[in-house]
């Protein structure tokens, strides 16, 4: 594996605090590469790895489906007189 994707590859699995930068001058990369890292560019970094294809990612959250119930009908508490506040005034 390279290092480019192995240390990619840390990084999603352990988004721990490191010092980027660092790690990134560390790298036995390019400097097309590098400059892509330290910009934080996905398109430059595709191409750095000879890409050139365009990468489109949708999300569609359904919004027809019923909404879940944690509880089942009729699970519902019961209010006794006793629940309810009392209005009648306290003793000093």
């Amino acid at each position: 594996m390279s290092a480019l994707i192995q240390f990619l590859d840390t990084l999603g699995r352990q988004p721990v605090q490191v010092d980027f930068d660092a790690a990134v001058a560390a790298l036995p990369v390019d400097a097309a590469t590098r400059s892509a890292l330290m910009g934080r560019d996905p398109q430059a970094l595709a191409r750095a790895f000879g890409d050139t294809r365009t990468l489109l990612c949708y999300v569609s959250a359904p919004e027809d489906e019923p909404k879940r119930q944690d509880d089942a009908p009729g699970d519902e508490p019961v209010r006794t007189p006793d629940d309810s506040p009392d209005d009648s005034p306290r003793p000093a």
